[in-house]
């Protein structure tokens, strides 16, 4: 049975060092004002949604208007570029990501899809600074729906829209590393697996019930013998 993986990026596979610095920067230009990623936990939330949560635990009455987030993903594209140039920050697979995208990629058995907070521009430029984005072609993303929820549909549209193939919801697999991954997989009726390398401990993931619970990703083949069998 095919089964199609809908993976998280941040967290999930990257790691990233002093990426604040580039999204707060990206918030100046774009809103005039100051805000810092710091002061929420983004983790499993859509990029919009972080920057309105910046505002509003700071106290700012910002104007947010739907222009305003071409603008912001523009900004955020061209700060996250130049961070990586000058060195201010790193963004990393995870241990095992590389590999276990490699080995799903020569499997028939498996599709893959992104699904992600980050907005397009953003999440693309993280893919390629981890050397993952050849696996990974089509997905939703931040810029397509400010709710985390919306976005696994949409990514099984368009993988079947690429490939030509249909897939039931049921087939289609969440791995994500917060609750809020697991949220959206049962919200559109699909499995999920939640990886402890992100902020939340693994005792916490398990506590919240998802089809399977992993430390990390490094036993490919563990990983793919529980993909198949959930």
């Amino acid at each position: 049975m095919k089964r199609l993986i809908l993976f998280d990026i941040d967290g999930t596979l990257t790691s990233s060092r002093n990426c604040h610095l580039p999204f707060n920067r990206a918030i100046l230009d774009t809103f005039g004002v100051a805000g810092d990623i710091r002061s929420v936990v983004p983790d499993g939330n859509t990029d919009p949604r972080i920057v309105t949560e910046i505002f509003a635990t700071a106290g700012l009455e910002v104007v947010v208007e739907d222009g305003h987030w071409d603008r912001f993903a523009s900004n955020l594209h061209k700060q996250y570029t130049q961070a990586l140039l000058e060195g201010l920050i790193a963004i990393r697979a995870q241990p095992g990501a590389l590999a276990l995208l490699t080995a799903l990629y020569g499997i028939e058995e498996f599709g893959r899809a992104v699904v992600t907070g980050n907005l397009e521009p953003s999440a693309r430029l993280k893919l390629e600074a981890a050397g993952l984005h050849t696996f990974l072609s089509c997905g939703a993303y931040g810029s397509d729906s400010h709710y985390r929820a919306d976005l696994p549909a949409l990514a099984r549209e368009r993988w079947q829209l690429l490939t030509g193939e249909k897939i039931e919801a049921g087939s289609c697999i969440v791995l994500g590393d917060t609750p809020r991954d697991l949220e959206a997989a049962r919200k559109n009726r699909m499995k999920c697996v939640l990886v402890a390398t992100g902020r939340y401990p693994i005792e916490e993931l398990v506590y919240e019930e998802p089809d399977a619970c992993l430390t990390d990703l490094c036993r490919t083949a563990e990983v793919i013998d529980l993909l198949s069998s959930i």
